[in-house]
Parts: C-alpha cells; structure tokens; sequence
C-alpha cells in the first residue's frame, strides 16, 4: 500500500508562523494608528464676547497634546453686513496650549464695532489651524 497523504511538518510548522507574524503586523499596525489619531491637540474657542470695542474669546485645548498657539489674527463680520471689522491682535495670556487647559485671548477693534452674533475666524501661527466662532455682547 502507498503512502496515506498528510502535511509534512515543516509545512505546518511554516504555516503556523506566518500567521503569528501577520497577526503581529495587523495589531502593530492597529495600535500604532489609534495612537497617532488620538496623540494630537484639539483646539475649540469658546466665552467669546465683545464690548464693542474689544474682543475677548478663549481657546481650550481638548486634546491630548501641547500646541504652540503662536500669534493669531482675526476676522469678524456683524450679523447682515459683508464687510469685516478691523481688529489688531492683543495676544494671548500664554503662547502655548496644554491638553484639557484654557487660554484667554484678546484683540482690539480697529475700526467700526462688533455687535452682538458677528461671526468671527481665528487663525494661528503656530498650528496654521483655523477656527470660527460666533461673538455675543452682553
């Protein structure tokens, strides 16, 4: 009688590690993905008034990540008008955003006033990021 058929060994054995090797390289490649989306800075604006003369906003860092905010600009526009408000930066209270903290910003009026619900666009130097945000007059 001839030989009954079967996998040989070695054949097993090979298969066996590559399999541990890709299952290897699909979680690696999982683990280091999921890290890299969430190891970043999340920049929201938020408490942004105006006395119509000055415009004051904070930007919160709901990230998990530093970031160096920079120096910004600014531009608004009032509720039915299509011309921006002039306005020059002031700074912020720090240049650099650490995760879950605050930074309070300010910038000046130019020219004209902000009312109450101009629409406003933030843009910083240090992360070339833009944010909007709308501004209320108490």
């Amino acid at each position: 009688m001839g030989r009954r058929g079967g996998v040989p060994p070695i054949v097993t054995v090979l298969v066996t590690i590559s399999a541990i090797v890709a299952a290897s390289l699909v979680a690696w490649f999982m683990f280091a993905t999921a890290r890299s989306a969430t190891q970043q800075p999340l920049l929201e604006v938020t408490d942004a008034y105006t006395d119509g003369t000055n415009l004051v906003f904070t930007v919160r860092n709901v990230g998990t990540q530093s970031v160096n905010l920079g120096s910004f600009t600014v531009s608004c526009t009032n509720p039915g008008s299509t011309t921006p408000v002039a306005l020059t930066s002031q700074g912020c209270s720090s240049s650099t955003a650490d995760p879950g903290r605050s930074v309070a910003c300010r910038a000046t009026v130019s020219s004209g006033a902000l009312q109450d619900g101009a629409s406003c666009v933030v843009t910083f130097s240090g992360t070339g990021t833009s944010h909007g945000f709308k501004v209320v007059k108490p």
